[in-house]
């Protein structure tokens, strides 16, 4: 018998069970003499010719049970999402000790800190050497809830779905995002890219969240249990490390942004700007890096130190945009407005 959605098999229907619908999306076979009842073992009147790499027959896949694996099964698959049907085995997740594979958060740059009722977006990319086939995904988001009143998850951009032949899905629970995301059949690319984009909104009562000193709080995003495959389903190792995200109480954001952010006393003006900008600090730098408010990169200088530098004429679409400033003692971060 099979379990409709529960593709690999392992006793639950969550999201590692994507990967292995995408992987055979086109395959047919029989179909079940049965599926009414979508949301209980259904009998197998014979396997499918084909099997995954691992052994397990495509049948599993099946989740509609018509005889042919497409985009509707993931239909199914969504409704009965988080069942536990049998015992559960749990999913073999690599060591990743030592991996060339990783997932970078916001361009490897640190958060601008936020309070109350501010917004971000944070992406990710996964750093993946050219020559690694990847033909699947699954991970779980997690993060604190108390600290947030909005926590949404975009992956439409993702680098295997971009071109149109995948699919990224996800179920939503506060304090988790399960996140799966597939090619569409034995369809693998090559290297990696764009993970997906997490939408972020501060609660609006820091107050009462940071009652007492010393007015700051650091909460963490994870991307936990991260399952990575390849062209032939197995698995690939990768490092992921978790996310900090500065809260300050209102009132107090200025002054530690000066301590904390701040280590070589930047300064920039004017500010908005329009063209041109220039920037003085007590320390010197040598590198400014710009990025937009959705943490992507455009822009990087690389000169001798100093302590004032003026930009080229820059034609920005309005809006904020934050500029990195590297020397050697620290790291300055401020915002740009274009108006």
């Amino acid at each position: 018998a099979v379990f409709p959605g529960d593709a690999n098999a392992n006793g639950v229907v969550d999201q590692y069970d994507v990967p292995y619908i995408g992987f055979a999306v086109g395959s047919t076979g029989p179909a079940r003499i049965l599926t009414e009842d979508q949301a209980s073992y259904q009998t197998i009147p014979v396997l499918w010719s084909n099997s995954f790499p691992d052994g397990l027959n495509y049948i599993h896949a099946d989740a509609d049970g018509n005889g042919l694996v497409d985009v509707f099964d993931f239909f199914v698959w969504n409704n009965n999402f988080g069942v536990e049907h049998d015992a559960v085995q749990p999913i073999s997740i690599p060591d990743a000790t030592a991996t060339d594979a990783s997932v970078v958060w916001n361009n490897d740059l640190p958060l601008i800190p936020l309070t109350a009722f501010q917004s971000a977006s944070i992406p990710f990319v996964f750093d993946i050497p050219v020559e690694q086939s990847i033909n699947g995904m699954a991970y779980r988001i997690n993060y604190h809830p108390e600290h947030f009143s909005q926590v949404r998850f975009r992956g439409d951009n993702n680098w295997l779905v971009a071109d149109g032949n995948g699919i990224s899905l996800q179920e939503n629970n506060p304090g988790q995002i399960d996140v799966g995301v597939t090619r569409l059949g034995p369809n693998s690319l090559n290297g990696g890219g764009t993970g997906g984009i997490l939408e972020i909104v501060i609660i609006d009562d820091m107050i009462g969240l940071i009652e007492v000193a010393p007015d700051t709080l650091s909460t963490y995003i994870y991307i936990e249990e991260l399952l990575l495959l390849d062209g032939n389903l197995a698995t690939v190792p990768v490092t992921v490390d978790s996310f900090e995200v500065k809260l300050y109480r209102p009132g107090t954001v200025s002054s530690i942004n000066e301590a904390e952010n701040n280590p070589l006393q930047a300064k920039v003006f004017p500010n908005p700007f329009q063209g041109r900008f220039q920037v003085q600090t007590a320390q010197t730098f040598h590198r400014i890096v710009i990025t937009d408010a959705l943490g992507r990169m455009v822009q990087t200088y690389q000169f001798s130190p100093r302590k004032a530098w003026e930009s080229e004429d820059l034609a920005l679409t309005s809006g904020y945009y934050y500029l990195q400033l590297e020397g050697e003692e620290g790291i300055s971060h401020l915002r740009l407005i274009a108006p």
